[in-house]
């Protein structure tokens, strides 16, 4: 993926095509991880969409750039990119020895925000969830950020999600 005079446009079926080569060629997949750490505009969007777009027996591909997605979902100032950024980390098994407290604490922060976007929200109920699940002290806090949305005041998806992780969420 380079920068050209023209902006680079693709489509739905451009992606699933990349992606799908990517699964064979090591060295696209990681140019692909590369151009979506680099945090560059559309290029970068259309990278981290088409990572998306692989299946989960690449998980471990993922999991190996964690740490520097984890970063550039906290610094982003692409909403879109952060969207798929968090999409990708949320895929992720979150265990006690690679919780992070930063990306943590971004998404307790988020999900009662309303100028994040829903979507962004969703993510962030999901990853903090899988975070806070190893810790009753922290769970008992997502539970306690979440109750402070009107449900009533949210779109179907985001209740959905926020539904969802209050009940695995056990009551005190």
């Amino acid at each position: 993926m380079t920068t050209t005079d023209s902006p680079i446009r693709l489509g739905a079926a451009d992606i699933h095509a990349l992606a799908l080569q990517a699964q064979q060629d090591n060295h696209l997949l990681q140019q692909l991880f590369a151009t979506t750490l680099s945090g560059q505009g559309r290029e970068a969007r259309y990278a981290a969409w088409t990572l998306t777009h692989l299946p989960p027996a690449a998980n471990p591909a993922i999991a190996a750039h964690r740490d520097p997605l984890v970063m550039l979902a906290l610094t982003t100032p692409d909403t879109s990119l952060l969207r798929l950024t968090l999409n990708l980390l949320a895929r992720l098994t979150w265990q006690t020895d690679n919780i992070r407290t930063d990306l943590l604490d971004f998404c307790l922060a988020a999900i009662p925000n309303p100028r994040q976007p829903y979507g962004v929200r969703a993510l962030c109920i999901k990853l903090a969830w899988q975070q806070c699940r190893h810790y009753p002290e922290l769970a008992a806090e997502l539970r306690q950020t979440l109750l402070l949305l009107d449900p009533a005041d949210l779109k179907p998806g985001l209740k959905h999600t926020w539904a969802q992780t209050l009940r695995l969420i056990p009551t005190p």
